[in-house]
């Protein structure tokens, strides 16, 4: 399925609006007053604390961060005494849009209804969601120029368009919507160069490839050959423009790695990690999103999101009735095979800890925007990794793996994004639940409005 060519024009006059934008924001902001958030637990995002620590903001911008740092006068103090302060987090997995609360389809894939998106992952501490690669794209870079121009609210937004085989790409959940635009074709190595040499003519970034073969209902089953996402790798390389790719096998990790991929969503599924895989993701500093939250549900822990409080915020009372009346709990049955499956899962998350980032596939399996974050740290921990390590790969690894250099840590001169708990997350990575304020672009998200809106609406 090819996307459609005639929005290729408005795609690009909308790219050079955003960067017209980006270079006006820079020139045009003035200074807001300066705010300090004193007597805090700071939890960098790269590793460290600072105990009894300050934050010093004005314009968006973290100016200080200490234990001694000078508060100018007329500086808006927060004592913030018995809290704790992490970076917001930052998505590299999901699908925007086409979730409706309710509903699910392409019809969906409004600025309405994307901007809602963005809000619900802000309301749970998420500062930056990079969609992958089932935006309408000329909705998508609509509603990103209007967020850099200040008129939009939200976790910052990315898109990362998609490349497939012709017929290949999403799950059958996307491609069986009679009105879903597909995604960038690449059927061979020449189309695969022209595809990423438009994507970066019209500001593209960052960019998605499908390389496994799947859903026999279409039959497609075309995997991409290694020459063609080679192309796409190297063409992409003299745009530094970031390629995700789409495997689930230790086969393909390894092709894919050996041709200079760095970013992987999914890990390998098929069989427990080697040692040559291992080695080469640390001499290629390769991110893994795991999306641990699609391949958990026939786990004797699995609690649906309506069974969980922490979700009754974003939804009224209809939808939690109609996700109860319509719940089809999997078996769980835990025969030796399945078992085996479960230990050999956390065993490779536990030899690629150091490589794992933030991504939650939520708008696309039934997960929800921002709550799944939540749910997905918490498995990061159950299969291994401390509440430390998994605090990192949701914020500064998650940004260096996209160069998205301004979020992600807290740190003089990068973005004042941060989310303030009530609780420990070091104690108990579940306290990352315990939301006392989110700070976007250094002001502070209105959530009380949000919950409103969301529980009380039809």
């Amino acid at each position: 399925m090819i996307y459609m060519k005639h929005c290729r024009s408005t795609i690009i006059v909308l790219a050079i609006a955003i960067f017209g934008a980006q270079s006006l924001a820079q020139q045009s902001s003035a200074p807001d007053s300066i705010e300090a958030f004193t007597n805090a637990r700071i939890i960098i995002g790269e590793g460290s604390v600072i105990e009894r620590g300050s934050l010093l903001i004005r314009d968006g911008v973290i100016l200080d961060i200490g234990t001694s740092i000078t508060i100018p006068g007329n500086t808006i103090s927060h004592d913030l005494n018995g809290k704790t302060v992490i970076p917001a987090l930052v998505n590299t997995h999901a699908h925007l849009g086409w979730e409706a609360y309710g509903d699910w389809g392409s019809q969906f894939f409004t600025d309405e209804n994307l901007i809602d998106h963005l809000q619900r992952h802000a309301y749970y501490g998420v500062g930056t969601i990079i969609s992958t690669g089932s935006d309408k794209e000329d909705v998508a870079l609509r509603v990103k120029l209007e967020q850099l121009k200040g008129n939009i609210s939200g976790a910052r937004y990315e898109l990362s368009p998609g490349m497939g085989s012709p017929g290949g790409g999403p799950n059958p959940r996307f491609t069986d919507d009679p009105d879903y635009w597909g995604v960038h074709p690449v059927a061979d190595p020449e189309q695969a160069v022209r595809t990423v040499r438009e994507l970066a003519q019209q500001g593209v970034g960052i960019a998605k490839i499908w390389v496994d073969a799947r859903d026999e209902r279409r039959g497609a089953q075309v995997k991409v050959a290694p020459e063609i996402y080679r192309a796409v790798l190297e063409t992409a390389a003299d745009y530094d423009m970031r390629i995700i790719a789409h495997a689930t096998t230790l086969n393909d990790h390894k092709a894919l790695v050996n041709v200079g991929n760095r970013r992987f969503i999914h890990m390998p599924y098929d069989t427990e990690v080697d040692d040559e895989y291992i080695e080469m993701v640390r001499e290629n500093n390769v991110y893994i999103v795991p999306t641990l939250g699609m391949i958990i549900k026939r786990e004797p822990y699995y609690i649906p999101a309506f069974q969980d409080p922490f979700f009754y915020d974003q939804v009224p009372a209809s939808v939690l009735e109609s996700l109860n009346n319509n719940y089809n709990p999997p078996p769980l049955n835990r025969n030796a095979e399945a078992e085996e499956r479960s230990a050999m899962l956390a065993e490779n998350l536990r030899k690629l800890k150091d490589h794992i980032i933030l991504g939650t596939d939520a708008g696309a399996v039934g997960d929800f925007f921002g709550y799944a974050d939540h749910v997905e740290l918490a498995l990061f921990v159950r299969m291994g990794m401390t509440p430390m390590e998994a605090i990192v790969a949701a914020t500064s690894r998650s940004a260096q793996a996209f160069g998205l250099n301004d979020v992600g840590m807290l740190q003089a001169g990068k973005a004042a994004d941060f989310v303030i708990l009530n609780g420990n997350p070091l104690d108990d990575i579940n306290n990352t639940r315990q939301i006392s304020d989110v700070y976007l672009r250094g002001e502070r998200v209105d959530r009380e409005a949000w919950r409103t809106q969301w529980t009380e609406q039809d």
